[in-house]
């Protein structure tokens, strides 16, 4: 996710992470269809298909803030299509070095998401 991120500056870089039992499996990295550093958007179809196929579940979103910190934007919580049942993580490239934090979002507002990352 973070070599995406880099990889796709000046842009935002999407993706969704898919798994079983809270556990990630599966990692899509999705296009930006907007090629915007501010927005994205982008079209699953194929990763859900994946994700049937396999037997997994929608476990996060992911998508980086180039010039801003990891905290989720209006936009974000604006364009939250799953309530707070789906992680979200940002990662921010605003330092050089990206950085990444994982959130719930609501309508309205948004809480920090427990998130442990395993080699």
């Amino acid at each position: 996710m973070l070599a995406q991120a880099v990889a796709e500056l000046p842009n935002e870089c999407c993706g969704l992470l898919a798994g079983q039992g809270g556990r990630v499996t599966h990692r899509y990295p999705l296009t930006n269809v907007l090629a915007s550093p501010v927005r994205y958007e982008s079209y699953p179809f194929a990763a859900d298909k994946d994700m049937r196929q396999q037997g997994t579940e929608l476990l996060a979103i992911y998508h980086s803030h180039p010039a801003t910190e990891p905290v989720p934007s209006r936009t974000d919580l604006e364009r939250n299509f799953y309530g707070d049942a789906v992680v979200h993580l940002i990662i921010s490239l605003k330092e050089g070095v990206p950085t990444m934090r994982a959130w719930r979002l609501g309508e309205t507002s948004y809480r920090e998401a427990e998130w442990t990352f395993d080699e």
